[in-house]
C-alpha cells in the first residue's frame, strides 16, 4: 500500500469534523505563493519545517495535487492563529519546539536540512510499531521528548489530511462531488456509487 492510499484510509477513519462556513472561507483565502508566505502564528523557521513535513505527508502525485498545491501549511498557520485558544496554541508550539529539537535546529537554519532528514523523522515516529505508538500516547511525563514529537507529528498529519480534504480544489476535483445530491441509494458499494472515491465534505 502506498502512502497516498494509507492516508486516504486514515482520513476516512478520522471521522468528519464540523466545518463551518468561516473555516471554509479561511481555507479558500490561503492563496499566497509559498515563496511570499509570511506566517502569522509560526516563526519563519517553523513555517519552513512545517512546509517540508506536510509536503512529505501529502506529496503531489500524477493523479492528484499535493498539500502544497492547496496551501495546507498556510491554512494550518492561519487556523492556529485565529481559532486555537491559548492552551492549544501553547501545546502546538511545544510540539513544534520538540520537532525542531529532533531535527537539530537550535542555532542553524532549517535551510541546511535535506528531504531525507524530514523523511527520517517521519519514519521514526509515524512508522513506529503500534506498541511503541501506544507507549508514546500513554506517556504522562510532559518532558518526554519522544512522546512530544510523536504527538506533534501525529497531530500535524491529522490536521494536514483534514485541511487537504476540506480544500475546494480537492473537494471538487479529486473527491466525489455532487453539489445538488439526487436520490439516496442504500446498500451499494463505494465503487458503484462514486467510482471508489470518498465523498467531498
Amino acid at each position: 500500500m502506498n502512502r497516498r492510499d494509507a492516508l486516504k484510509g486514515l482520513g476516512l477513519s478520522l471521522g468528519y469534523a464540523i466545518v463551518t462556513p468561516g473555516i471554509i472561507s479561511m481555507l479558500q483565502s490561503c492563496k499566497t505563493e509559498s515563496a511570499l508566505w509570511v506566517p502569522k502564528f509560526l516563526s519563519k523557521d517553523e513555517g519552513i519545517v512545517i512546509t517540508n513535513l506536510v509536503d512529505l505527508i501529502l506529496p503531489k502525485t500524477i493523479t492528484s495535487p499535493g498539500a502544497l498545491d492547496v496551501n495546507v501549511p498556510e491554512f494550518l498557520d492561519l487556523y492556529a492563529y485565529k481559532i486555537y485558544d491559548d492552551k492549544r496554541k501553547k501545546t502546538f508550539k511545544k510540539g513544534l519546539n520538540g520537532i525542531m529539537k529532533a531535527l537539530n535546529i537550535q542555532e542553524s537554519s532549517p535551510a541546511v536540512l535535506k528531504t531525507e532528514d524530514y523523511d527520517k523523522l517521519l519514519a521514526k515516529y509515524l512508522k513506529a510499531s503500534k506498541k511503541q505508538q501506544e507507549i508514546y500516547n500513554q506517556e504522562k511525563d510532559q518532558s518526554n521528548q519522544d512522546a512530544i514529537v510523536f504527538r506533534a507529528l501525529a497531530n500535524l498529519r491529522n490536521s494536514s489530511v483534514w485541511a487537504y480534504k476540506t480544500s475546494e480544489q480537492i473537494g471538487e476535483q479529486v473527491l466525489a462531488y455532487d453539489p445538488i445530491p439526487g436520490s439516496q441509494k442504500g446498500c451499494i458499494s463505494l465503487e458503484e456509487a462514486t467510482g471508489g472515491k470518498a465523498w467531498s465534505l
